[in-house]
């Protein structure tokens, strides 16, 4: 991987700058929502303590729920609550007036599988309205003949103390009236509780109206349901405890408990407050609306807040104000003298609700229930995201096009070293020109001063290696010199047999050492016959026929040209005794290789404006790992063990491995190419000089 692609990917590390500011905006997410529920139970605590220490407000409190002496007692599932109504309710038997009112109907348990009944209470001024929906099967209409208060399915209705009961029943539908029997046993109408029945598919519906003052702070009813006439079992569904028993009070939000809460509830803040039994007595103030998140905020900046703020888990809301009934944990944690405050989900809002308990002489008397929705809290986070955002994509571009063009630097840099280092050394392992320095203070900067020193000393040491040949001759000649002269006159001398045969031996040992000092020499004569050699045009394949003619009778290896017809032009712009002194080396190391029964081949060939020259033998063929080093000087892999029968590789010729590389040295001067390589059939090696055409060179 590239360094630029690997910076680039380091930068990727800057997305680390929006995790820690959703991490931050969580965190102070969450203290703010902590400091809101402590607010909320700060003015919870503040209304609990009111409602304690005024006595009125306390006996107002207690008298909502209080059942006298020697009468049923009060609970939830046998208390009606009366709702508080907009306006008063047209008795008409049909349900208009209560479908798009906040609470539900109540549904009460049915006795069978036939009878089912639901109602709905609610109270305007000093009026109570009751609406009940009955599912019967059967129903049955009061029948005067049979019974004189009841005959049929009705309604028993009980008020006060349970002395008088109001009975409602009709035999025809339409409008209804309460009837009770009085202390003489006498039958009477009571006009002032006043109903409209109303037959329906499933069974009745029934709606009343009571004034309040006739309840005497009590209410309850049973749904009488009689199938058959005859039968003088009857089925009660309702709220009474018993049929002559006195219903236990109803609850309704008490008004002085309303006006005492409403001056604590400021902007945005809703109060409620709860019976021992966890009724809603009195409510005042009202959530914030509308969300300002969803005004302010674009859809996908609103998804990206939520996703930095994280998913949780609130439950729903729940609505006491539907059923008049509290029936979250927090609230009876705070009957049971805990305050407590939990987080709920209302809609796409977020509601915090303290529950503190009101208490009096170490008695739980009731409980204040505080909320308030966190879009106040939501707007400020919701600015702080906005700001994080900006400035994260703003520091996340910044520091990625300021890596992106620190990258691009670096790797120009190291593109400018990797290119100078290439072409500091030729193919041949000449060093080239200087190479560039650096003076950056930095790693690549000292990396391209060693790289510089480097070569520098290379190049020192290369060029001592190219005179050290010609020094070690010079040196060597003389002490060579009088090595021979000493033999020479050893000759004079009569000596023993056995010293003759060192005398012998010596004298050969110098002969091949005149022979390796001349070989290298070699080198350093043809650069300095290449420095004044005369360049001219002469015809190649006239030249090669010629050498060819002589090499026939120095090798006894078979020798074959290859030339092409007489339309080619082969002419070459050089040295002619160079070229001489190029194929005489080229022929030899192929006779050296080449056994006494195989053939060196010569071919001349040409191809876009250049003269191929080839010299192909039979013979070993080269180690992969030499074909690149075989024209460089001191390179030599001639084996004798090897050797191809009839090679001359014997002891007494001396191969330091400068024949190729005198090749080469002859080719750089005439600009062109040498190679060496086996053939495809594995029969024998290849070496192919390449010169441009004389043509072209005009």
């Amino acid at each position: 991987m590239k360094l630029r692609r690997q910076l680039i990917i380091v930068s990727l590390l800057t997305l680390c700058l929006p995790w820690a500011g959703c991490q931050y905006i969580r965190e102070m997410e969450g203290a703010l929502r902590q400091g809101q529920v402590v607010a909320i139970a700060a003015s919870a605590q503040a209304v609990a303590a009111r409602l304690a220490n005024e006595a009125s407000l306390r006996a107002d409190l207690a008298r909502a729920t209080e059942a006298g002496p020697s009468q049923p007692s009060a609970t939830p599932s046998n208390q009606i609550y009366l709702h508080p109504l907009p306006g008063a309710a047209i008795v008409d038997g049909y349900s208009d007036d209560w479908r798009d009112l906040d609470f539900h109907a109540v549904q009460l348990p049915a006795l069978h599988s036939g009878l089912a009944v639901s109602y709905r209470a609610g109270i305007y001024n000093n009026d109570v309205f009751l609406f009940l929906e009955v599912t019967d099967p059967v129903l049955t209409y009061h029948n005067p003949s049979l019974a004189r208060m009841a005959s049929g399915d009705h309604l028993v209705h009980g008020t006060g103390t349970g002395t008088r009961q109001y009975i409602i029943r009709t035999s025809a539908p339409g409008d209804v009236t309460g009837r009770y029997v009085n202390q003489r046993g006498l039958i009477r109408q009571e006009h002032r509780v006043h109903g409209v029945w109303l037959e329906t598919k499933r069974g009745y519906q029934l709606e009343l109206r009571l004034p309040r003052q006739l309840l005497d702070g009590r209410l309850g009813f049973a749904v009488v349901n009689i199938d058959d006439v005859r039968k003088p079992v009857s089925e009660y569904s309702g709220t009474l405890v018993e049929p002559n028993g006195a219903p236990p009070p109803y609850v309704t939000p008490q008004k002085t408990l309303t006006e005492a809460i409403e001056i604590f509830a400021g902007e945005g803040l809703r109060l409620r407050l709860a019976s021992t039994d966890q009724w809603l007595l009195a409510e005042a103030g009202q959530l914030e609306q509308p969300n300002p998140l969803r005004q302010q905020q674009h859809g996908l900046l609103t998804w990206l807040y939520r996703a930095a703020l994280g998913k949780r888990h609130f439950p729903p809301l729940d609505q006491p104000q539907q059923t008049g009934h509290f029936d979250a944990g927090e609230v009876q944690q705070a009957l049971r003298g805990h305050s407590d405050t939990r987080w709920y989900r209302d809609g796409p809002r977020r509601v915090g609700r303290a529950t503190v308990p009101i208490e009096y002489d170490r008695q739980v008397i009731g409980a204040v229930v505080a909320e308030q929705s966190s879009d106040t809290l939501l707007a400020l986070t919701n600015q702080a995201f906005n700001r994080l955002f900006f400035y994260t994509l703003l520091a996340t571009a910044v520091a990625g096009v300021g890596l992106l063009a620190y990258a691009s630097w670096l790797s120009w840099r190291i593109r400018r070293l990797s290119r100078a280092a290439d072409t500091a050394i030729s193919e041949d392992g000449k060093i080239l020109g200087h190479f560039p320095g650096s003076r950056a203070r930095d790693e690549v900067g000292d990396l391209a001063r060693s790289y510089s020193q480097l070569l520098a000393r290379l190049k020192e040491y290369t060029e001592y290696l190219k005179t050290l040949s010609s020094k070690l001759s010079h040196e060597l000649r003389t002490p060579l010199a009088v090595v021979r002269s000493s033999l020479d006159n050893l000759e004079h001398e009569r000596l023993q047999e056995q010293a003759q045969v060192y005398v012998e031996r010596a004298r050969e040992g110098a002969s091949r050492l005149s022979g390796i000092l001349t070989a290298m020499s070699a080198a350093s004569r043809v650069e300095q016959s290449i420095k004044g050699a005369e360049m001219e045009l002469f015809p190649l394949d006239q030249l090669l026929r010629e050498v060819t003619a002589a090499y026939k009778d120095i090798y006894p290896q078979q020798l074959r040209l290859t030339t092409p017809g007489t339309d080619s032009d082969y002419t070459v712009f050089g040295s002619p005794e160079l070229i001489v002194q190029m194929l005489d080396k080229l022929v030899d190391n192929a006779a050296d290789f080449c056994p006494a029964d195989g053939y060196i081949q010569l071919s001349l060939a040409q191809a876009q404006r250049e003269i191929c020259l080839r010299v192909s033998n039979d013979g070993p063929l080269l180690p992969q790992r030499m074909q690149g080093q075989l024209f460089d000087s001191l390179v030599s892999i001639r084996d004798r063990k090897n050797a191809p029968d009839g090679a001359k590789t014997g002891p007494e010729k001396a191969h330091l491995g400068l024949g190729l590389h005198i090749v080469r040295l002859i080719v750089d001067c005439h600009n062109g190419r040498v190679s060496a390589r086996n053939r495809r059939d594995g029969s024998g090696v290849t070496f192919e000089i390449v010169l441009p055409s004389g043509t072209s060179l005009s």
